[in-house]
């Protein structure tokens, strides 16, 4: 029987959108300018919007052949969520995005079975889950909050309390990364923090105008 927490998240990747295509990171930070710069990239433009308009921005990307570019970000003081739809930007700026604190990020694929979940702190990756592998690094730092998180790894069972592991599925893991992103962060992800409105930042891509550049009616 799930729990409170593991029911909530139950919920939320059964119903929420596409939920396993997502790239999802938490990290400290004092600003959205400074999470942006941490990415590295050119931003276009920023407009209001929430997980379905990521949705459905980055599919039109990807029918016209071209990776997504955009990003949704979300502000819970003194964190930041960064959502991407079939990119992991955020993954691959983890050690940036960490360097004031710290940061985690959730990736994976529903449809080819994978998740994965890193933890960095202070401008290194410390650690990584693995659905259905071992478990990578130190993950000393945030041992507190991986009890009972036995669908993470079978190492984290509480024997005494009954909480062992059983038939794990790629959900089961993932409710419990959810659990475990909630622990680190104390904020509880949403569906209302996904559908409000929050910042949707298009990049820079191949084909794009150069910035500054001036597409409209010449005289």
């Amino acid at each position: 029987m799930h729990t409170d927490i593991e029911a909530h998240y139950a919920d939320l990747i059964e119903h929420a959108d596409l939920m396993g295509e997502l790239c999802m990171t938490w990290c400290r930070a004092a600003s959205a300018d400074q999470v942006i710069h941490a990415l590295d990239v050119d931003v276009l433009d920023v407009t209001m919007s929430d997980l379905q308009g990521l949705i459905n921005e980055s599919y039109e990307d990807l029918e016209e052949g071209r990776l997504p570019r955009f990003l949704l970000l979300a502000e819970e003081p003194p964190w930041f969520l960064a959502v991407e739809y079939s990119v992991d930007r955020a993954l691959g700026a983890l050690e940036r995005l960490s360097s004031d604190g710290e940061a985690i990020c959730l990736t994976g694929s529903q449809m080819l079975y994978r998740g994965r979940l890193y933890y960095a702190r202070g401008g290194r990756r410390l650690c990584m889950f693995n659905y259905g592998d071992d478990t990578w690094g130190d993950t000393a730092s945030i041992e507190k909050h991986l009890d009972g998180l036995f669908n993470l790894h079978e190492r984290y069972a509480d024997v005494e309390r009954g909480l062992v592991p059983g038939e794990q599925t790629l959900n089961d893991w993932r409710i419990h990364a959810f659990v475990l992103m909630e622990r680190i962060t104390g904020i509880r992800l949403s569906f209302e923090l996904l559908e409000q409105g929050n910042a949707l930042y298009r990049f820079w891509g191949w084909g794009d105008p150069p910035h500054g550049s001036n597409n409209g009616p010449q005289p």
